[in-house]
């Protein structure tokens, strides 16, 4: 997963700045629960009532406008300036569009809008249930929405309406540069409809095997549903409040609304999720035992510390690291210790961003990246580890077109081979990392892929 990406998945935390584009607001404090106004209009010539815009963190703050020159029905439209890469001003164009008088739209079927642009590029995430308060419960988001130079609606269907009859989050938005180069996004007649074409939802969850011990926590992954809207099928990503789940142990694991599992004693459970009375497909199986931990220390380093560049490790002295879990990054770390060492233990890992961007490290001198690597889960086909190594370029920052990085992946049949309850190690050449092509400024370790506890230690570059 890319830095900007990344940068996305940051701008949905509470961190905003609101920015002028607003309408006039209303004071909700007289209203009942059930008489929340059904408003359908966000923009439409104009903020639809209480409506305002506010900029996500990092994003350039300035990129919404308001013109009359370029419009698809009426006298006004959207228009989003996307900057070019390394703008100073901001990454990307990203924002939520928000209300204070929470409105009720469950009536409807689809958030709907229209959209051209100056280029033909892919919308990086459009959806609703944002409010940019970092507490939003019931968000839906498309990623990677075509758009081109002429006109055209979108739709996106609503999962369940009936969840949304308090909503703050309208819509929100969030594109970066195509190859390197801004251009300019309009939209239009963006609002809520009822449309009586969407048809046949298809609700999922992701299929996983996860481990921990008594006290682990995890989250439901993968919540979509699928729809087919006027004889074309498309897949919106949604927050695991929309659905319903159940645990077929609750003695072992439990689940809350929110998709939030708890272990809670030794054994196996199955999650299953209903969205409303549709079973979803998939389901998580949870396996929890007394201890699943190393019960040795991993192998002690041999490498002279004169050789060596270290961030992690007892055996040498250690460069400085902002951050062992990027706020970016999707993984729970706690400190442990391992027969007397020191231990990172990730836990609910998607992916875990390890940033050292105020002191970047120079490897130039440096040949090989090492880590030592423990994981209960199974490592048969076909999970897979990925290691990620990033530098930021001459610039010392992400951005500037100088940035390089390269992504290894690891299986029960490479070299290392990925083993259950043993600790591996990743002793790897910088020739491997091919996309790799600076080493001066090295800034982040990306860590992915489907094993969901890793324990690692002694996490060093050497000669």
């Amino acid at each position: 997963m890319t830095a900007l990406r990344n940068s996305f998945m940051a701008a949905s935390a509470a961190i905003f700045i609101a920015v002028l584009f607003a309408g006039c607001v209303r004071d909700v404090d007289t209203l009942e629960p059930a008489g929340n106004p059904t408003d359908a209009d966000i923009f439409i010539d104009g903020f639809g009532p209480s409506v305002e815009y506010q900029a996500f963190g990092g994003s350039k703050v300035d990129a919404l406008g308001v013109t009359s020159e370029e419009v698809h029905r009426g006298n006004r439209a959207l228009r989003f300036t996307i900057p070019d890469e390394g703008d100073p001003a901001g990454s990307y164009a990203g924002g939520a569009f928000v209300t204070r008088a929470v409105r009720d739209l469950s009536g409807y079927d689809a958030l709907t809008f229209w959209a051209r642009a100056t280029v033909s590029a892919k919308i990086n995430q459009v959806g609703f249930g944002n409010d940019n308060t970092g507490n939003s419960q019931f968000v839906a988001m498309m990623e990677d929405v075509p758009v081109s130079t002429t006109w055209q609606k979108y739709v996106l269907p609503l999962p369940l309406p009936g969840k949304l009859t308090a909503e703050g989050g309208l819509f929100f938005i969030a594109e970066g540069p195509e190859d390197g180069h801004g251009y300019t996004l309009y939209i239009d007649d963006l609002r809520y409809e009822t449309l009586g074409t969407i048809a046949h939802p298809a609700p999922r969850i992701a299929t996983l095997e996860l481990s921990g011990e008594i006290g682990d926590s995890f989250v439901v992954e993968g919540c979509a549903v699928a729809f087919d809207i006027g004889g074309v099928e498309r897949s919106i990503l949604v927050s695991p409040a929309y659905f319903t789940f159940q645990s077929s142990d609750p003695a072992v694991a439990t689940v809350d609304a929110n998709g939030g599992i708890t272990a809670v004693g030794t054994g196996k459970a199955v999650i299953t999720a209903k969205l409303g009375t549709l079973d979803a497909s998939g389901s998580i199986t949870v396996t929890v035992g007394t201890s699943l931990s190393p019960a040795t220390a991993a192998p002690t380093p041999l490498h002279p510390a004169s050789d060596v560049l270290s961030l992690f490790s007892n055996v040498y002295v250690n460069l400085p690291v902002d951050t062992w879990s990027a706020d970016w990054d999707m993984a729970d770390i706690r400190d442990v210790r391992i027969a007397g060492d020191d231990v990172k233990k990730y836990s609910n890992l998607v992916f875990a961003g390890i940033e050292f961007t105020s002191q970047t490290v120079d490897a130039s001198a440096i040949t090989a990246f090492h880590v030592d690597l423990w994981t209960p889960d199974p490592t048969a086909a076909p999970a897979v580890l990925k290691i990620k190594l990033v530098d930021f370029g001459a610039n010392g920052a992400f951005g500037g077109g100088d940035d390089s990085e390269h992504e290894l992946s690891f299986t029960a049949t490479s070299t290392p081979a990925l083993k259950t309850g043993s600790w591996i190690s990743f002793d790897i050449p910088f020739s491997r990392f091919t996309g790799l092509r600076n080493r001066a400024h090295l800034a982040q370790i990306i860590f992915s892929g489907t094993l969901g506890t890793i324990f690692i230690d002694n996490v060093y570059f050497h000669k």
